[in-house]
This record gives structure tokens, C-alpha cells and sequence, in this order.
């Protein structure tokens, strides 16, 4: 099991539990991993539940200058092979700004992954929405099991002239970025310089090699402690990105299912903003009862839904013995109805 999801007393720093998800056999043999060539980026966030993790990327660069070419270029790789880490091809997009430009990106080894490219139309002719490829900005999706990224800025058009250099930038940007976190900055995107944006990240329990448990169907028939999901009321997950697994606890309960025991019950009635109950709240082993006070009925569960019982209310009731079913007829009694006993 990863050390990055045990339990401490102390949490580690971020950038140690994100090291620390990556295999044992390579850190043991003393093998650096591709992941740190270049320094580890910054980690932003981890979390257990969700099997992410948000690092911090700087954007690679390209600046020109008149008649002169490229003043100077910096490219940012990342390379996540041999570690827990795919790219999260869900909510990661690459993105691309300046123009006018072609901005796309490889693997490790050398192949083409993705594209875009990004002109600028003038101000009085902008057409509605952001990053469309015609404002400065382009994006592309990326691919599932992605676990490298090795991007190149090239430009376009500049000795041309003419519409292409209308409104050129004397930059252009290309980096892999949070799809939420860019949607939300927008138009007030403007970063230029050295920066750093986030990138979210997919982590699992990847097989190692040879092993052939990159799923929960092959690792649930091998023996602790190389099963990964410890915790009793916990549940093995095959992972969306890439071979592997991931574990979290069964509805009803949270915490760590890494950990044996780490899966507790969740009192719903003390987070009653995330369990509505406007009732008699009841916690039970992996759920929770919301009835209506004694002397009322309805639905508990949204607010002014318990209602006081009274004689016209129709009235159903479950009874055993000599008691049947009996609903009111005329909505001003309740009455109880016995099935006549057979004569002796």
C-alpha cells in the first residue's frame, strides 16, 4: 500500500506524500523515477476520496522580437512514468495563448499526443465565448492514460504580415491546466512572465510489473498485505484512467480504507446540513432513520413536511392477530376493524 495514504500523527508535507505514492521497488533500488528530473512540482492538493491530485505546472514560453525570431523559449515537461500519476483526461485540458501560434505537445517518446492553434481576430470583430482558437486562446482535450507531456510553441505567419500580425503577441504560452480552475478565471486570464497554473492529476494502486492485478477482480484474490483495500465496510473501485484500483469506503461511512479499521460509521444526524432531518433523527450502522415526532406524519426529511395526525386524517394500519387493514371511509372516524373468531 501507498505510504502517502497511512495513517500519522503527523500528515506529511504534500510534496513527501506525493513521492511517496510512487512504487517502492524503484525507491528501494535507489532508481530516481522520470517524474524527477527536473524538480517535483509544487503540490497544491491530494485527496483520498476522489484519487487526485492538483500540482502546480509552470507554462512554458516563447517570445519573439521584431525581425529578429525567437528572443527566447522555455519549455516546461512533465513525465509522471514508473509513479502512481496518470493526467486526469476528465478534468485537465491543454491550453494555449498568444498569437497567432501552434502549440501541441509529445509523449516520452517523441509521439504526437495533441494540438491547437490560436489566432487573433481584431477587437471589433470578436466573435461571443472564451478560447475558441480566434481570441488568442485555444484548447484541446487530452487522452486518457496519459502519463507524459512534452510541449512545443511554434509560430506562425509573423513573416507574412498581414492579418496574422494585425494583433500579434510578443508571447506565447502553452501549458496543461485544470479545466474548472481556467473556466472560472476566463477572461481574466492575462498572466504573462513566469507562472504557474494547476494541473489535476489521477492516482491509483497501478500494478507492477508482471503482476497482473491492475484490477479489483484480479486484486481481491491476492493476499494482504498486497490488497490495498484494508478497511472492513470499504469497496475496490477499477480505476477510470489507466490499469489499477482504487478503494473508499462504502456509503455511509468515511475515512481511510487503506487502513484497517480506517472506514468509521458517518452520524448523519450531526451534519444534518448534508442529511436533512426535521424529524426524530436516528443514527444506525451505515444510515440513519428521520421520522415524524409522535403525534404527527408526513415526510420528515423536508422542512414542514411532519404534519399533525387528527380525526380526519385517513388513517392505515399494519396489525397482526385478530387486526386487519382498515382505512377510513368517511374522513370523520378511525375505527378498528376485527375479523369476526370462527364459532367454537
Amino acid at each position: 500500500m501507498p505510504a502517502a495514504v497511512r495513517q500519522r500523527d503527523r500528515p506529511l508535507p504534500l510534496r513527501h506524500r506525493l513521492r511517496a505514492l510512487l512504487p517502492r521497488r524503484r525507491r528501494r533500488a535507489g532508481v530516481s523515477p522520470r517524474l524527477r528530473r527536473r524538480p517535483t512540482p509544487a503540490a497544491a492538493s491530494i485527496s483520498l476520496a476522489a484519487a487526485e491530485a492538483t500540482v502546480l505546472l509552470n507554462a512554458s514560453r516563447a517570445c519573439y522580437g521584431g525581425g529578429r525570431g525567437r528572443r527566447g523559449r522555455e519549455e516546461q515537461p512533465m513525465s509522471l512514468n514508473g509513479s502512481a500519476f496518470l493526467f486526469s483526461s476528465m478534468k485537465s485540458k491543454f491550453v494555449a495563448i498568444g498569437c497567432p501560434g501552434l502549440a501541441y505537445f509529445v509523449d516520452d517518446g517523441g509521439d504526437y499526443v495533441t494540438s491547437c492553434m490560436s489566432v487573433c481576430r481584431p477587437s471589433a470583430r470578436a466573435l461571443p465565448g472564451s478560447c475558441r482558437g480566434d481570441d488568442g486562446c485555444c484548447q484541446s482535450n487530452i487522452p486518457l492514460g496519459l502519463a507524459s507531456y512534452r510541449p512545443r510553441l511554434r509560430s506562425f505567419g509573423r513573416r507574412q504580415g498581414g492579418a496574422f500580425l494585425a494583433n500579434a503577441t510578443a508571447c506565447a504560452y502553452a501549458f496543461m491546466v485544470d479545466a474548472w480552475w481556467f473556466w472560472y478565471a476566463g477572461s481574466n486570464f492575462n498572466r504573462t512572465g513566469d507562472f504557474a497554473v494547476p494541473v489535476v492529476l489521477d492516482w491509483a494502486i497501478r500494478p507492477d510489473a508482471g503482476s497482473g492485478s491492475g484490477s479489483c477482480a484480479a486484486a481481491s484474490r491476492t493476499p494482504l498485505p498486497s490488497y490495498a483495500c484494508r478497511s472492513a465496510h470499504s469497496v475496490c473501485i477499477d480505476s477510470s484512467n489507466g490499469p489499477g484500483y482504487i478503494c473508499n469506503c462504502t456509503a455511509g461511512y468515511h475515512g481511510n480504507p487503506y487502513v484497517v479499521g480506517g472506514c468509521t460509521d458517518i452520524n448523519e444526524c450531526e451534519h444534518k446540513d448534508e442529511y436533512p432531518c426535521y424529524g426524530v433523527c436516528t443514527n444506525t450502522a451505515g444510515s440513519y432513520a428521520c421520522s415524524c415526532p409522535k403525534g404527527s406524519s408526513g415526510n420528515a426529511s423536508v422542512e414542514g413536511g411532519c404534519r399533525r395526525d387528527d380525526k380526519f386524517t385517513l388513517a392505515l394500519k399494519t396489525v397482526t392477530g385478530n387486526i386487519t387493514f382498515y382505512t377510513s371511509r368517511n374522513n370523520l372516524s378511525l375505527e378498528k376493524a376485527v375479523t369476526d373468531k370462527p364459532a367454537a
